[in-house]
């Protein structure tokens, strides 16, 4: 008797809960159909460029398109530069030129590729700089991130990506400007 009312409790157990190996969890159910719905679900929302252009006239912008499919905004006096596509739920977002220097001033190239090589170390955004045509590098700031419908004040969200690259181009000037005072001791 005992030992039928244990084989009863294992099978009770092993229904309810399956070992994977790990840990205990409850068993859940996958069924195609619910996999279908959810999935058909999420087709009715915007799409992602679509969702940037409504999130960046939420905070006050102009999206204007360019021509080679970037979406551009001004933001604060900052002109920012979008990528966003349908079949991706991420973005790239860049502020170009937000430095720049004499291509031929040796000093301040080294100064800014040590403060850009401590800044993509912290991993925040991403910087880089390019050699133009002129006489000029310039310094840009880009940030991958998410954007779906599902992530609430989604205008907020994007502030708070923005503000992001404020942060990072006052970080930049900061530490460029220190490198400078250390070379004057």
């Amino acid at each position: 008797m005992v030992i039928i009312a244990l084989l009863g409790l294992y099978y009770f157990y092993r229904y309810y809960y399956r070992d994977d190996g790990k840990d205990y969890s409850p068993v859940m159910n996958t069924d195609q159909e619910d996999y279908q719905e959810k999935e058909s679900n999420m087709e009715e929302t915007f799409s992602t460029r679509q969702l940037a252009l409504t999130t960046i006239e939420k905070i006050g912008s102009n999206p204007e398109c360019t021509e080679d499919e970037r979406i551009q905004f001004e933001y604060q006096g900052v002109i920012f530069l979008m990528e966003a596509t349908d079949e991706c739920k991420f973005v790239n977002l860049i502020w170009p030129w937000c430095h720049s220097f004499s291509k031929f001033d040796i000093d301040e190239f080294a100064k800014v590729r040590q403060v850009v090589n401590e800044i993509n170390a912290r991993g925040m955004t991403s910087v880089f700089y390019s050699i133009t045509d002129s006489d000029e590098v310039a310094v840009h700031i880009k940030k991958h991130f998410l954007l779906v419908q599902q992530i609430p004040n989604i205008d907020e969200y994007l502030k708070l990506m923005l503000n992001i690259f404020f942060n990072t181009a006052r970080t930049l000037h900061v530490e460029i400007e220190k490198c400078r005072v250390q070379e004057c001791k």
